[in-house]
């Protein structure tokens, strides 16, 4: 908690000797993102004697900057705003700015009015802004508290100075991963900015062992900017007598998905099954599989749960080359024999049976890694991140970037911690 700011007291406009009416600000710090409503509080001394209206606003004309230099794209950021004056929920309590021929970029905010009665000994009258904020609002915005009576006349002002403490992403990337119990468990990514650390695992279910492939169809966030039907992912699985099995998103972190439908048998011929994400733009996720002759096959997408994939169109041969492919929303991750990892982006507007643009080599030296996984944007830097499992456990995140041939790793890696043998799939 910041310390009060200071007062710059008024005399009231009424009473030239009378004792002055005094604000200031108790409270300053409001954490962003997914957390519990933050408060900012005022309290306002008032002299012996004092009765009538007092009427409290906010002026904001120092804003962070960085695209929220308007009033719009403030307002736009605050969320779950509530007032309260001596502990009672009060109106007016509603930020506004300017028009747009007459924008200072000044952002205003009424507090609730509040109705004095006279006392010997003065009153006092509190105030209290509860708000969320976006997770990507940084920095701080000030200005000042003004305080007038009913008639408009000028009682105090004060600096106020609002603090945007990084709380919890609203967008938090997940992965699963499935130990020798058939145990599936889910890991949240923590929230912070260029963190790679995850929040304590949670529970899918068990069973899972069952299946000798799984995996994920496009990419798997938890928060409230990833509500239904945005949040989660879609899995598919296949059992040792070749039958594929669909896993629809239910919109529910705790239990992400809802109970399994059966896509169809035959399956069994194919050595490698991946999701490539919404590889058309169509909004629906797509598959990809390889036969054990090398030939990989494109399946599209439907987005019904009954029937998840049109029939399959060949894509070409020659994909026993690469010891492991890679689900990666919009593309596809291949290493081949010599550790050497590729990036096949998808191809939207291209033919159904070519879905993926020519390769690009964006890694070496990944021969030692037996496991490979989609991250997200996990270090919330912009970018799609891979994590990246080495012999002895070893669990590593690898910062995505882009130039101007596309896609690419940064080049920077960072470990995320050991004892990652414990699952035989990371997803």
């Amino acid at each position: 908690m910041a310390s009060a700011s200071a007062v710059t007291p008024m005399v009231a406009a009424a009473a030239e000797d009378a004792a002055p009416v005094t604000v200031i600000q108790e409270t300053s710090d409001i954490r962003t993102g997914d957390v519990p409503v933050s408060q900012i509080r005022f309290t306002a001394e008032l002299p012996a004697g004092f009765s009538g209206d007092v009427k409290a606003q906010m002026v904001i004309d120092n804003t962070p900057g960085g695209g929220w230099d308007t009033p719009s794209r403030m307002i736009s950021g605050f969320r779950n705003v509530s007032c309260l004056v001596n502990g009672v929920p009060g109106s007016p309590c509603k930020f506004f700015g300017g028009t747009t021929e007459d924008d200072d970029g000044t952002l205003y905010l009424d507090l609730p009015t509040a109705t004095v009665v006279p006392s010997a000994s003065g009153q006092k009258v509190t105030w209290v802004l509860r708000m969320n904020v976006a997770d990507n609002l940084f920095g701080s915005m000030g200005g000042r508290i003004d305080l007038r009576d009913a008639a408009g006349a000028a009682l105090a002002t004060a600096p106020v100075k609002i603090n945007f403490v990084e709380g919890r992403a609203s967008y938090r990337p997940t992965f699963f991963g499935r130990d020798a119990a058939g145990v599936l468990w889910q890991y949240e990514s923590d929230g912070k900015t260029g963190s790679v650390r995850y929040a304590p695992r949670t529970r899918v279910g068990g069973g899972w062992n069952i299946y000798d492939t799984i995996t994920r169809l496009g990419s798997s966030h938890v928060g409230s900017e990833a509500a239904p039907p945005g949040y989660g992912t879609e899995l598919v699985a296949r059992d040792a007598a070749g039958q594929l099995w669909f896993y629809e998103r239910s919109g529910d972190p705790v239990n992400p998905f809802k109970s399994r439908k059966l896509v169809g048998g035959g399956w069994g011929q194919y050595t490698s099954i991946v999701g490539m994400g919404d590889s058309r733009r169509d909004g629906v996720s797509d598959l990809l599989a390889r036969g054990s002759d090398g030939v990989l096959w494109f399946y599209r997408g439907t987005g019904n749960p009954d029937r998840p994939f049109k029939p399959r169109v060949k894509v070409g041969g020659g994909w026993n080359q690469y010891t492991s492919l890679t689900a990666f929303p919009n593309g596809l991750l291949a290493k081949d024999a010599a550790g050497v990892l590729w990036y096949f982006e998808a191809n939207p507007t291209g033919e159904v049976a070519a879905p993926l643009k020519p390769r690009r080599q964006i890694g070496t030296g990944f021969g030692p890694f037996t496991a490979l996984a989609y991250a997200g944007d996990k270090n919330a830097l912009g970018h799609d991140d891979m994590l990246a499992r080495g012999r002895d456990g070893s669990l590593w995140l690898y910062e995505g970037a882009w130039n101007t041939k596309g896609y690419k790793l940064s080049g920077k890696r960072t470990l995320v911690g050991g004892g990652w043998n414990i699952y035989n799939t990371l997803i």
